[in-house]
């Protein structure tokens, strides 16, 4: 059987190659900065100032999309596993498989009305009407 650790999923390769991009335009978002405020005279100031800025927005976009594509990850393998543990627990008969009605709704649950005793004065007291 496949053993699957949750907290530990593989990367996708997707991930690794947006988190590299993201740096890579983060430390490109600095030396752009860096290149608007030395004072030489062939940088153009409104450009650099203008890329340092769109390399920013561009490094928080490929980073958050690589954070969300490993959160996926994550969430797959613990779905997986918990099917894997469903089916190997159904398949040695240890846990009898219920029926799901989770999702069935309200008719498909037993009501389970529960009565409480009131004495009337107290009833009375409360504001509501005695039989």
């Amino acid at each position: 059987m496949f053993d699957i650790d949750p907290d530990k999923p593989n990367i996708p390769a997707l991930a690794r190659i947006l988190s590299g991009m993201g740096l890579l335009l983060l430390v490109g978002s600095l030396v752009s900065m860096l290149l608007a405020f030395s004072g030489y005279a062939w940088v153009n100031e409104i450009y650099a100032m203008a890329g340092a800025g769109g390399s920013f927005l561009l490094a928080l976009l490929f980073l958050g999309q690589a954070k969300i594509i490993e959160a996926l990850a994550v969430v797959s393998a613990r779905v997986k596993s918990r099917f894997a543990i469903d089916a190997a627990a159904a398949k040695v008969g240890a846990v009898p498989a219920a029926p799901n009605t989770a999702w069935a709704g309200p008719a498909a649950k037993a009501s389970k009305d529960r009565i409480i005793h009131v004495p009337d004065e107290q009833a009375r007291q409360s504001g509501f009407k005695v039989r």
